[in-house]
């Protein structure tokens, strides 16, 4: 029977790579008049130089405290009120966007060449006065602030055992920093990858940084977590005032978000787990998990050619390994340079290790 199942699978790959150049030959045949468009691309033209994850986790929910002027405290969703939120009435103009607001909270990877990083991306309401003097003509927007910072700051974040009732703080050491005016209007995901690959380069100099300052809270059996997210300067003094811990506890004195700690905890754990430790991949004693994990960071880049070699390179150190995962991402790089027939024999090999995902022959075209 599973035989069978694998000579099935096996027939509808063979059948959807084939009807695929069926089908992109008849769009080349409309497209015909236009001579001037290149019938093919190179491999090398497959190489990403930087690549932007979708969301990997996000918070969209969350309880904005501040202290009010009277000394209590008053709380708003996802929204830090004014210290005189309740004696203030005025909800006009730039005072309906709190002291500080999110829409959403989103943590994406970001590969620039075989560096990993993270963008802590914020998206909040936001406005502008059309006569500033005046304080007339509101006009309401969305924008974004992102903050691309190395992805082993993740682990100081949420570290492998967690002080509760215990406040710190966490300098992200960020690559570069930037705010996008009513994003909804522009291609930001370019905007930013734009502005790190630069930043990465040398092309652009980074003069900021991001606290993270956190504080979880066990009480009576309920777990929460309080952070902020604090803009600062690239600068040492003002990260050892941020970070120092006599300091800490009085980051959180006046106001805060809060949310369950679970909620926290899985929204940096995600980003974590998609972190890939590897050592350079140069000179003698590779690993077979060395060249494994360089084959995934250069597979996510988009350096699919790098990809392959390195996933071949770990199989032929143990090539009777009981790990299917190598061929399916070797058989994913291959299927995205269009080496159908080296893909179905990786897959084929993915298969007769782990016979028991056979279902998952079709995810691992897909991706």
């Amino acid at each position: 029977m599973l035989k069978n199942k694998a000579i099935f699978f096996r027939i509808f790959i063979v059948f959807a790579f084939l009807v695929m150049p069926v089908f992109l030959t008849a769009q080349k045949k409309d497209r015909k008049k236009d001579k001037n468009k290149c019938q093919t691309v190179s491999e090398q033209d497959l190489i990403n130089y930087s690549t932007l994850s979708a969301p990997e986790s996000v918070i969209k929910h969350a309880t904005g405290w501040a202290m009010q002027n009277n000394g209590a405290w008053y709380s708003m969703k996802n929204e830090i009120p004014f210290s005189d939120q309740r004696a203030n009435k005025n909800n006009t103009g730039i005072r309906k966007l709190g002291y500080d607001n999110f829409i959403q909270l989103e943590m994406r990877s970001l590969m620039i060449n075989n560096k990993q990083y993270n963008v802590l991306i914020k998206k909040y309401r936001d406005g502008t006065y059309e006569f500033p003097v005046l304080k007339e003509g509101w006009k309401g927007f969305k924008s974004l602030d992102f903050y691309v910072f190395p992805s082993v700051k993740l682990f100081n974040i949420l570290p492998d055992s967690v002080p509760f009732n215990e406040a710190y703080a966490v300098d992200l050491n960020v690559l570069t920093r930037g705010t996008i005016k009513n994003y909804d209007h522009k291609n930001w995901k370019s905007i930013l990858v734009r502005q790190a690959e630069q930043t990465h380069l040398g092309e652009q100099i980074n003069g900021f940084d991001l606290i993270v300052a956190v504080f979880p809270i066990k009480n009576n059996g309920e777990e929460v977590c309080r952070f902020r997210l604090i803009k600062s300067f690239d600068n040492n003094y003002l990260r050892s005032i941020y970070t120092a811990p006599n300091h800490r506890e009085e980051l959180f004195r006046s106001a805060f978000y809060e949310v369950k700690y679970y909620a926290f905890k899985n929204f940096i754990q995600t980003a974590k787990d998609d972190y890939v430790k590897v050592t350079p991949a140069t000179g003698t004693g590779n690993s077979f998990q060395n060249y494994y994990n360089w084959g995934i960071i250069k597979y996510r880049a988009g350096d699919y050619i790098k990809a392959i070699e390195y996933f071949q390179k770990a199989i032929a150190l143990h090539p009777d390994a009981k790990d299917f995962m190598p061929f399916a991402y070797l058989g994913n790089a291959q299927s995205k340079l269009h080496r159908y027939s080296d893909a179905i024999g990786s897959y084929d090999r993915a298969l007769e290790i782990n016979p028991d995902n056979i279902m998952q022959y079709s995810n691992w075209v897909r991706n």
